[in-house]
């Protein structure tokens, strides 16, 4: 039953019981109109035939009275609400008032008659030879009260029709905007939160279309809300779980499913001790303490036991879970990350760390022998080789003239200890620059510069130095030079290079950065194995040891490119 018939149902009733009030009351009124009238009339009455039968007692020449009063009855005719009846001394019926002709064609029903008829009235006389009764009669005062009654209910019943036509078109229209109300219910009811409201020209429509547009909004904002975080929970790479007070596990994502090996229906309902590796059990019973305290337990690194018995590095985080209308602790929210990796990645960095300080030291060792070295080398071989130059050039002084063979074998010694000294000074300067202690990593660079120039005449070098390069210290300035050495020397040996260029940068922030480029025939950089080419292993392990990066930037016949960064000191 919809609303506007139940409406228009409830107004009908209404007018129903007001006009049946009002029918009572007006009804009430005829009967007591009626009965007043007919009493009137009938006293009337009375006091007229009263009238009468003193007259005919007063003049008796007038004849007998029942005679003189059945003169009067016959020229009196009816009379208004009363019968009048004259019977003489014998009984005999000498007079009855005529019926009434007054509204004759209405037809009273009896139910009618019974609420407003009043009680009837007899009056009785007796006079000289006659009895006269005068009885009440009401029948035309009925008559005309249902007539009115009629014309009444009728003017009611158009009114009621015509009212009730004018209720259930006007509720029609009053209530137009219920139907695309409930339209609007039902959408959102069925999950579409999008659906709006028009504005409504009754204001309280107006105002419940405001409301519910506001609740459409805030429940779109909330089921927004609530999707991302169900997608976070769901899609987070993070274990997430829920345990209630007694440490029961009541909710499992994916990724708790991955970590694990449990799957939802598996593990739901089961104690958070299924996870806990032996010996840990006091941390669960702590953790649940401090969650119980509302206090929270962050980044906390423990391990945890997988379905298929191995051990996790996990980093738990956890946090009470409230509830939001009384504020207590209804449970605990969980979350666990894998830090396997990262452990590894702290292992692994620990062991670079490790070999980076072996590597460092192996250098120091190499550099303080080659240093040591280059020393004797210097300082023993070439005072012999000096010796025996020395003694070849005064040999060949001395037979210049006397034996000119032994003077030329002591030329070719003399040439065979400036061949050997050269190389020695050669040697020497691969084993350790005496420029690099003296005069710092700059002047050394140029002068390698100018020995590979002149080595090699057909091909071609830039040296690039920016910002100060002069207090790098001792580490630096040997592992950057042999950096530069091993690059330069691999060019000129398999890159068939043309143009060889160095550029050494040192930032504002102290930062170096060394480039050495060449246009030789290039490599593939995919098919070469780093690890085993001891030169480029060799660079790249210096750099390591110097918490630096090294990058090799090659193409076949395009050149190759090698990149060292080496952070400042606050940097590393």
């Amino acid at each position: 039953m919809s609303l506007r018939f139940r409406l228009n149902l409830l107004i009908t009733l209404l007018l129903l019981v007001f006009m049946g009030v009002v029918g009572f009351v007006i009804i009430r009124g005829m009967k007591a109109s009626t009965q007043e009238g007919v009493e009137a009339a009938t006293r009337v009455t009375v006091q007229l035939l009263d009238t009468v039968i003193l007259s005919s007692y007063q003049n008796p020449e007038w004849g007998y009275t029942h005679e003189v009063m059945h003169r009067f009855l016959l020229s009196l005719g009816h009379v208004r609400s009363n019968e009048i009846i004259l019977y003489d001394l014998h009984g005999n019926l000498l007079f009855k008032s005529p019926p009434s002709k007054y509204r004759s064609d209405e037809n009273p029903p009896r139910w009618f008659v019974k609420l407003i008829e009043p009680e009837q009235e007899v009056v009785m006389r007796r006079i000289r030879f006659g009895m006269l009764v005068v009885v009440s009669n009401p029948g035309g005062a009925i008559r005309e009260a249902w007539s009115r009654l009629s014309n009444l209910f009728w003017i009611n019943l158009g009114f009621f029709i015509v009212l009730n036509a004018m209720v259930y078109w006007m509720l029609g229209r009053w209530l137009r905007p219920v139907e695309p109300m409930l339209k609007a219910i039902n959408q959102m009811e069925q999950g579409d939160l999008t659906v709006r409201l028009p504005e409504f020209k009754l204001p309280e429509f107006s105002k419940i279309a405001h409301n519910f547009n506001q609740m459409g909004e805030s429940l779109l904002a909330r089921t927004d809300e609530s999707r991302r975080l169900a997608l976070i929970v769901k899609q987070t790479a993070d274990a997430i779980m829920i345990h209630d007070l007694d440490g029961n596990i009541s909710f499992w994502n994916a990724a708790a499913q991955r970590m694990f090996g449990y799957a939802p229906e598996d593990i739901i309902g089961q104690s958070a001790a299924i996870l806990i590796p032996a010996g840990h059990e006091a941390e669960l019973e702590s953790n649940f303490a401090a969650i119980k305290q509302m206090q929270k337990v962050e980044n906390h690194d423990t391990q945890r036991v997988a379905r298929d018995g191995k051990l996790r590095d996990i980093s738990l985080t956890a946090a009470p879970l409230v509830d939001p209308h009384s504020g207590e602790v209804i449970g605990e929210i969980c979350s666990m990350r894998d830090i396997t990796e990262r452990k590894q990645a702290e292992e692994a960095a620990l062991r670079l760390e490790e070999n980076r300080q072996l590597t460092q030291l192996i250098q120091h060792h190499i550099e303080d022998e080659r240093r040591s070295l280059a020393r004797e080398l210097h300082d023993e071989l070439g005072q012999y080789v000096t010796a025996i130059k020395t003694f070849a050039v005064g040999i060949s002084n001395k037979t210049t003239e006397a034996m000119p063979d032994i003077a030329a074998n002591a030329q070719t010694i003399v040439a065979a200890a400036n061949h050997i000294y050269d190389g020695m000074h050669n040697i020497i300067r691969q084993l350790r620059p005496g420029s690099l202690d003296n005069l710092g990593l700059s002047e050394t660079l140029r002068d390698a510069i100018t020995n590979w120039q002149g080595q090699h005449p057909d091909v071609r070098f830039t040296l690039n130095l920016s910002g100060s390069l002069d207090d790098l210290g001792e580490t630096l300035n040997i592992n950057l030079f042999r950096i530069v050495q091993e690059s330069v020397t691999n060019a000129l040996r398999h890159a068939q290079a043309t143009q060889i260029n160095i550029r050494l940068i040192k930032t504002t922030e102290g930062a170096l950065q060394l480039s050495i480029q060449d246009n030789g025939v290039g490599m593939n950089i995919c098919n070469v194995d780093q690890s085993k080419h001891f030169g480029l292993l060799g660079m790249r392990e210096r750099v390591q040891a110097l918490h630096g990066t090294f990058s090799v930037d090659s193409l076949m016949e395009q050149g190759t490119q090698i990149i060292v960064a080496i952070p400042g000191r606050g940097e590393a």
